[in-house]
């Protein structure tokens, strides 16, 4: 592909921001980033790494509002569960491939899905399953298991979606 064809050509956004390529930046002999206007001329940077596909015009992941509302994790802030009961010190949270997991707040652990953050972690209310979800004689989902959206598309994978909600009423 050449250089000269990614000038002025069209950029769209996943989250649908829209703009126009005016400049092309390299270093070291690679290209970085795209830099790009929108309707009203104000500038923005694509990284080259961000785009899905150059067809008639270029789609691209938007890192940037991803990052501008992300919020920080700060460790060592005070939990509260959602009727304002006290539960403890934000201790740790655990993660895998840029997901988070859970938490650690006091001596109890949360999912992470559960969690709201910002200047103090408020725990929501977590739905549990509360009898064994069982198919054809096995266990598919234990008593206990928090009610997530992993466990819930297990369930409905398994046929069990119905029995599963009802079992965590």
């Amino acid at each position: 592909m050449k250089i000269s064809s990614i000038y002025g050509k069209k950029v769209e956004s996943t989250a649908g921001r829209r703009g126009y390529v005016i400049s092309v930046n390299a270093n070291g002999g690679r290209l970085e980033c795209l830099v790009c206007a929108d309707e009203e001329e104000n500038e923005f940077s694509i990284d080259v790494k961000n785009i899905i596909s150059i067809d008639n015009k270029i789609i691209y992941e938007d890192r940037e509002s991803a990052i501008k509302t992300a919020k920080p994790l700060r460790l060592g802030c005070a939990g509260f569960d959602e009727k304002g009961n006290y539960l403890g010190i934000l201790e740790e949270f655990t993660y895998s491939k840029n997901r988070l997991l859970k938490a650690k707040i006091g001596k109890k652990i949360y999912p992470a899905e559960g969690l709201l953050a910002g200047d103090v972690i408020i725990v929501k209310r977590v739905k549990r399953v509360n009898a064994d979800v069982v198919k054809d004689g096995k266990v598919i989902i234990k008593k206990g298991t928090p009610l997530t959206n992993e466990v819930l598309a297990s369930a409905e994978a398994n046929g069990e979606y119905i029995q599963t909600n009802l079992k965590s009423i």
